[in-house]
């Protein structure tokens, strides 16, 4: 599938454009009062799990790609420590705001705004159940660096890591499951049964199941941001200097670095973009979390999230015509 400049705007806008919705319905206080959070779980502890494990499910085993699963491991790691560099050595100070901005520089929103990029850009394309794949790797090593790395950014102390919300996080175990079965029975458990046998049919609703529930997240996630979208104030939004040096820092500082990796390897186009795209994402939803969770600034992390949001509509199809005119 070929995509270039527009086709790339074409689907931020078709996202921010989900996000509309419930933008709307909360400003006219139609929503109750904890609707996003109650989203955010259901997208991270439901929905989330059932469209990595199917991810897995829609391949057969193929050594290339298992090749490819450490690629991206390795290179998602290294762009992540690389983000950690450049925030410690650029970005001084120990206040709460900017540990925040530390934070937010670092870790992209891979899971709410990334998945339902991937989606939107390749969810009807014969590559989609490879570069999901992909993703599913990112994603774990994005979990595991976000509830240790990300953890110790914010509250600026080792202190509140757990290692057991990450070992029990349902996106690890859906995704260390589905990668198990992968790579033992080597084909979709759909493939197992004879066609037509009762085990075949019960196999194949369960697969549908879990499908209609992973295609929940993006327009869950979208949801979600949309109606954080509409708690902020405008002139809040626009005004902190240092939002914009955190979007900054991470649609384009982060983006060159993932370009500068991936762009001149010899590695498949699968491989590229889904590291690219999910590398690029604005500001982790997850870093206000962790603010309000931990007593840090909240207030000044969701507006870093969210300005970030704002600004990838233009920015990501921008860094796109970079990375694209460089391989």
């Amino acid at each position: 599938m070929g995509i270039d400049f527009v086709t790339v705007l074409i689907a931020v806008i078709s996202l921010i454009l989900l996000a509309v919705p419930a933008f709307i319905l909360n400003k006219m206080k139609l929503l109750p009062e904890k609707a996003s959070e109650v989203l955010s779980t259901i997208v991270l502890y439901g929905c989330q799990p059932a469209l990595v494990f199917m991810s897995f499910q829609g391949k057969e085993f193929d050594s290339s790609i298992a090749m490819n699963m450490l690629i991206v491991a390795g290179i998602a790691f290294a762009v992540h420590l690389a983000m950690f560099v450049v925030v410690k050595i650029f970005v001084r100070g120990d206040s709460a705001k900017l540990r925040c901005v530390r934070a937010a520089s670092v870790f992209g929103n891979c899971a709410y705004m990334g998945v339902p990029f991937l989606q939107t850009l390749f969810g009807a394309s014969t590559v989609w159940g490879e570069i999901m794949i992909y993703t599913a790797v990112v994603l774990t090593v994005f979990n595991i660096l976000n509830w240790t790395l990300g953890v110790y950014l914010v509250t600026g102390s080792m202190k509140n890591v757990s290692l057991k919300k990450i070992i029990l996080n349902p996106t690890i175990i859906a995704i260390v499951l589905g990668f198990v079965l992968f790579i033992t029975l080597k084909k979709p458990l759909v493939d197992l049964a004879a066609d037509g046998s009762t085990l075949d049919l019960i196999l194949t609703n369960l697969a549908n199941a879990c499908n209609f529930l992973g295609n929940t997240v993006t327009p869950l996630a979208m949801f979600v941001i949309g109606i954080r979208l509409s708690n902020l104030e405008v002139k809040k939004l626009f005004s902190d200097k240092w939002a914009y040096i955190t979007s900054f820092l991470k649609l384009v500082v982060c983006s060159l670095i993932t370009i500068a990796i991936i762009a001149f390897l010899p590695i498949s186009m699968e491989v590229k973009n889904t590291l690219f795209f999910l590398l690029s994402m604005p500001c982790a939803t997850s870093t206000a979390l962790f603010a309000v969770q931990f007593g840090a600034d909240g207030d000044s992390a969701s507006i870093y999230v969210l300005l970030s949001t704002v600004l990838s509509i233009v920015v990501i199809p921008l860094m796109y015509m970079l990375f694209s005119a460089l391989i």
